[in-house]
């Protein structure tokens, strides 16, 4: 598997196994779906995750214990489903007398490389060291990835990242949707669930704003004794209305009549 085309890998490794069994098979139908010959599963239970997994071309991390119980074969580090699809090309029409086969290979990621450790390390009793631990992981990474272009040609380096991005097998659609995505209309849950998820980065729509205008929000540097400093101006912030009263006006002082008389002038001399 060592190889910067994939797509030619994969297609090699399938062409070797093809008369060997498969690591296990799935069977496709328009309500549900069996793995291997066991029970029926609907598309949106817990287990349906095995599926997306396949779609994605990845080992399914979380059945790891379970194929190692059944002993599911690997070839080269991969697993190989096998998917015999019943479901028909199109909502109206009859189920296919035959269904149609297909063999995906499935890849190990980082994942199950660190699943894969911590089984080896319950297998020794739990006594492996972080040393021991990074020893093998390192000794599983050189033997499956891929090989180094130390090259510092960046030609060469284009050509590679080309070749990879090229042959890198397109993402199929989702098997539990396949029949959802020939029809356009839209599930109404999903479609309230993707609202709401839309809805939480603008939490104020579809409510009402009611300003408050209210001096105990203003700054404290904006108050002085009770009253709104704006600039030079000093506005009063009245606690009560205030009524209108007239000025009071204070009564006219009585005139003093003049005395005209002038006093008689006193001779104290002797």
């Amino acid at each position: 598997m060592v190889d910067y085309n994939r797509t030619r890998a994969v297609e090699q490794l399938l062409d070797k196994t093809e008369s060997l069994p498969p690591s296990f098979t799935v069977h496709l139908h328009p309500e549900h779906w069996v793995l291997n010959n066991g029970s029926k599963f609907l598309y949106h239970n817990h287990i349906a995750s095995l599926l997306e997994d396949i779609r994605m071309h990845r080992i399914p991390v979380d059945f790891l214990d379970l194929f190692d119980q059944a002993r599911v074969p690997f070839y080269e580090g991969c697993m190989i489903v096998e998917l015999l699809d019943y479901r028909p090309q199109r909502s109206k029409e009859p189920a296919p007398q035959t269904p149609q086969r297909t063999r995906v290979v499935l890849h190990p990621n980082s994942e199950t490389l660190w699943a894969d450790i911590c089984a080896l390390n319950r297998q020794h009793d739990g006594k492996w060291t972080d040393q021991d631990a990074l020893e093998i992981e390192a000794k599983v990474l050189l033997a499956t990835s891929q090989p180094l272009c130390l090259d510092p040609d960046p030609h060469l380096t284009r050509v590679v990242n080309h070749v990879i991005r090229v042959s890198a097998p397109p993402v199929p659609l989702a098997l539990k949707r396949k029949a959802a995505a020939m029809e356009p209309e839209e599930d109404g849950p999903e479609k309230a669930r993707r609202e709401r998820l839309l809805g939480f980065m603008a939490p104020r729509e579809n409510r009402l704003h009611a300003p408050r205008y209210d001096s105990s929000l203003l700054p404290k540097h904006f108050l002085l004794n009770g009253n709104v400093v704006i600039g030079y101006w000093t506005l009063s912030l009245p606690s009560k209305p205030r009524t209108l009263r007239s000025p009071k006006r204070k009564p006219p002082r009585p005139q003093q009549p003049i005395n005209t008389f002038r006093k008689p002038v006193h001779n104290l001399s002797p």
